[in-house]
């Protein structure tokens, strides 16, 4: 079970992987839509009404072809034997955890807290400080930590599918897909900037 959480791409067949990926990004992205969810950059989440079903599938579509022009770039420069198969199937996949995050907005919770928090900040008067209510910052706080658990999950998994498709090893590689991470995340919100 392990392996399948965190490594599948040892596991399973790309064949079988995409499938899956593309079955899930779907019905994912249905379900973000219900929860009023926009994956508005290769690594960002954020919450807006109305959302709707071909919005938040085509964010995540964006999202997937980046990552995957971007991993399969350095991948094809650092190893010429890299597959654009290997390195979809990885994005695919590698963002299925991130998909889970949605739920956490049932009945608009983060949503609604977060825009009493920003309001709050802007009423407050110069030189006091702002009233913040424990339960709002219990369930902000709480959310920030389970998204940076999933990040984190999205990120080893990109990085497991990437070194199975590049033959990956190394400091140096796990600096290069760092980098290209950050551009990747970079270009997907230029392209949101650009579309919206």
């Amino acid at each position: 079970m392990k392996k399948i959480l965190f490594n599948p791409f040892e596991q399973f067949s790309e064949r079988s992987l995409i499938l899956f990926g593309i079955a899930a990004t779907i019905l994912l992205s249905m379900t973000g839509a219900y929860f009023n969810a926009r994956f508005d950059g290769v690594i960002d989440l954020h919450f807006s009404m109305p959302t709707f079903f071909m919005d938040t599938l085509m964010d995540n579509a964006v999202n997937i072809v980046v990552l995957s022009v971007a991993l399969f770039t350095l991948g094809k420069f650092r190893n010429n034997k890299t597959r654009f198969i290997d390195v979809f199937s990885a994005s695919l996949i590698a963002r299925l955890p991130y998909y889970l995050l949605p739920f956490f907005n049932w009945n608009n919770t983060i949503l609604n807290e977060s825009e009493k928090l920003m309001q709050q900040f802007a009423t407050v008067q110069p030189g006091m400080a702002p009233q913040f209510d424990t339960i709002q910052m219990l369930t902000l706080v709480l959310f920030a930590g389970v998204s940076i658990v999933f990040l984190s999950w999205f990120i080893y998994l990109l990085y497991q599918g990437y070194k199975v498709a590049t033959n990956a090893k190394g400091a140096v590689e796990v600096v290069l897909f760092g980098v290209s991470l950050i551009g990747a995340e970079v270009i997907s919100k230029l392209i949101f900037y650009l579309i919206n």
